[in-house]
């Protein structure tokens, strides 16, 4: 039971008894009426929020890193090579929600940390770009980036990354590229820290 009024006539929401204790200067017309449904949502609203944001420590640190391809799964269109400076992004964590500003095509990913807190999936696209492909420029529909990466210290994280090309003309041009990658922060990688 909450104050506010009702919908039918604008009465009061409370029982007789509460309202006679309430004092006589609160004027019923400026207290905002809030409907059930809309409460429902709003606390739903805020237990997602707080779900989202969560308390789980993480250990990775925020930063700039650079992505250096491991192994190789799929190029079809030898896009590492073509691609391979802009391997490096910025990192933000806020709670359980993951961002990287990557520089592959300017491209920004957003996801979140998995509930063991050392596991994360982002993903991004980039619409109506621009690229070289084995030597042709190519106007692309759609660029999707996804990167699973799992903690390995503050200052590193591995996993895999996947690009996908889509276009509806020229063939050529759709293209696929899968690596696994180690990403280290300012150079300090687990095995060197000190």
């Amino acid at each position: 039971m909450g104050l506010g009024l009702r919908y039918s006539g604008m009465t009061p929401s409370l029982p007789a008894a509460v309202t006679l204790a309430l004092p006589r200067c609160v004027p019923w017309s400026i207290v905002r009426a809030v409907s059930t449904p809309r409460r429902h949502r709003l606390v739903l609203s805020g237990l997602l929020l707080a779900c989202l944001v969560g308390c789980l420590p993480h250990v990775q640190e925020p930063g700039d890193y650079v992505f250096e391809p491991v192994e190789v799964l799929r190029d079809d269109c030898g896009l590492l090579e073509t691609n391979r400076s802009q391997l490096y992004g910025t990192l933000q964590i806020s709670g359980r929600v993951v961002r990287l500003d990557f520089g592959f095509l300017d491209s920004h990913l957003v996801g979140y940390f998995l509930e063991d807190g050392d596991h994360f999936s982002i993903d991004g696209s980039v619409v109506k770009a621009a690229a070289e492909v084995n030597g042709q420029e190519c106007l692309l529909d759609q660029i999707n980036i996804h990167i699973d990466g799992t903690t390995q210290c503050e200052t590193q994280f591995n996993g895999v990354l996947r690009v996908r090309y889509d276009t509806r003309r020229p063939d050529e041009c759709v293209c696929e590229m899968w690596l696994r990658y180690e990403a280290v922060k300012e150079s300090k990688r687990c095995d060197t820290e000190g």
